[in-house]
């Protein structure tokens, strides 16, 4: 498992251009981008990296759906689970965040108004 996100983009199923771009920035804690990168290379503590990796006899099976195996890449976007509701909460929660870039690129004041995200001209 470790190496996996390297081998990703070596496979070209991860743009290679802009990958990294996020760690040149600098603006992180140390902690914060050593978490980002071991969930891109599947390293962290998940049923399936404790039977994989720690040769652990635990079952590797999602706690949630018991269905499918509990890696990172199933957790963030494809436990069924999760997809009836957390995933379109984020969703929302991303497109608010651009939406508010945008207005402000724009000039315009962005206000949150009965659950609703507005954009107004100044």
């Amino acid at each position: 498992m470790n190496g996996q996100y390297v081998r990703n983009i070596d496979r070209q199923l991860i743009g290679e251009e802009d990958t990294f771009f996020w760690l040149s920035k600098g603006d992180l804690k140390a902690e914060t981008e050593s978490e980002i990168v071991a969930a891109q290379d599947q390293a962290l503590q998940t049923k399936y990296y404790a039977t994989k990796m720690l040769n652990t006899e635990t079952e590797n099976k999602c706690r949630l759906c018991q269905q499918f195996d509990d890696t990172i890449d199933h957790i963030i976007s494809a436990c069924p689970i999760l997809a009836k509701e957390q995933y379109i909460k984020r969703n929302d929660r991303v497109c608010a965040q651009l939406h508010f870039n945008i207005c402000k690129e724009m000039g315009y004041n962005w206000t949150k108004n009965s659950g609703m995200h507005m954009c107004q001209n100044q």
